[in-house]
């Protein structure tokens, strides 16, 4: 069954979507992992998401991929000299990432994966995975899915939604709301794991926001500070935030707000960005500069089960689109219950088993997104 009422004007009618089924016996089929060495593991964003939609009533959708399509490091302005910065635990933590890559990239086994790559030009300039992005984030902002709400408690389908076509994954929840009233809508509902993507406050994202109206709305600390994790996790439970790389950013998580949720500090990862023939995507650059990577912060409550190894490498060809983060539920199963509870704050796209939660939740699940065969 399917259903969606008419909304009416923003903040006074509640639009509800419920797409329910018959429960699946399909277990989910998870691609993403593809290399692992002790230094970090290598996956694959595009096959994953390939994965969740090989059957949606009855044809098989597959992301596009010339949004993978990265061919070659992007360029980067460089820092002024007297920009840089003399932090010693930076700088430390800066040349640790670069010799970690370095050492798992030389790991002979994904050396040849590499080599099965086809060389593009190098006059491309990943134009063909930018025109892509554009065109799905224009087409994608026509027809918004605003103040929403729905479950899909069956296999993968596609509907139709405020005049656009929206596929969903299979027994997945999503809340199209502002992360602000969360407690409004799952102060019932605990989480083995809550996975947070904040729209963090930069410089580069304030300057995009004058030039274009399709930049994400960017939070303050103190707001993110107030989202009440400690509500919603169970004991036992796990938090991953993505974060930038501004020490000012992550001291304010580890000291002020993970403190605030009842959580400690465990540790964190790095998302390292790769080109398709294993190149960062962007130079490594003395700090404050831009870096090939990002970082993800691990807190938790007490835990019976292991923790995330601090300092491991998560290696993958990021999508062109804008903070399009990779799907971590894979490689995180060491570190939580079986059938876990999952949830994400500040998500654009939806999982199967997840609950997804913002403003731009169901952003990603546009048709434009897809391509079927």
């Amino acid at each position: 069954m399917f259903a969606a009422p008419r909304v009416g004007s923003v903040g006074t009618l509640l639009q509800i979507i419920y797409i329910l089924h018959e429960k699946s016996s399909v277990c989910y089929v998870m691609m993403s992992k593809i290399f692992q060495n002790e230094y970090g593991i290598y996956i694959s964003h595009k096959l994953y998401l390939d994965s969740i939609y090989d059957n949606v009533n009855g044809e098989s959708y597959s992301v596009r991929e010339s949004l993978f399509n990265i061919c070659n490091p992007y360029k980067i302005e460089k820092v002024h000299k007297e920009n840089h910065i003399n932090d010693d635990h930076l700088q430390k933590e800066h040349e640790n990432v670069r010799r970690k890559f370095h050492l798992f990239i030389s790991d002979r086994e994904i050396v040849n994966l590499f080599l099965k790559e086809v060389t593009n030009s190098k006059n491309n300039n990943n134009h063909t995975a930018l025109k892509t992005a554009d065109l799905i984030y224009e087409e994608s902002g026509k027809h918004k899915v605003e103040n929403a709400f729905g479950a899909n408690t069956g296999p993968a389908v596609k509907k139709m939604v405020n005049l656009s076509i929206y596929l969903f994954p299979e027994n997945s929840t999503f809340y199209a709301k502002d992360v602000r009233h969360i407690h409004e809508h799952l102060q019932s509902n605990y989480f083995d794991f809550i996975l947070l993507d904040p729209p963090w406050w930069n410089k580069y994202i304030r300057r995009k926001r004058k030039k274009s109206n399709d930049a994400y709305n960017m939070m303050f600390n103190l707001d993110l500070k107030n989202i009440p994790i400690e509500n919603i996790m169970k004991p036992n439970g796990l938090v991953a935030v993505w974060c930038t790389n501004s020490e000012q950013n992550f001291n304010y998580l580890v000291n002020i707000i993970f403190p605030k949720w009842n959580i400690q500090y465990i540790g964190k990862w790095y998302w390292m960005k790769i080109t398709n023939q294993g190149k960062p995507v962007c130079p490594f650059s003395e700090p404050p500069g831009k870096q090939p990577y990002e970082k993800i912060v691990f807190g938790c409550t007490e835990r019976s089960q292991p923790n995330p190894k601090d300092g491991q490498l998560v290696v993958s060809v990021p999508s062109a689109i804008h903070s399009h983060k990779p799907p971590l539920i894979e490689i995180m199963q060491d570190f939580l219950p079986a059938n876990p509870v999952c949830l994400e704050i500040f998500a654009r796209y939806l999982l199967p088993g997840w609950t997804s939660y913002g403003n731009e939740v169901l952003r990603l699940q546009h048709e434009s997104m897809f391509s079927n065969s």
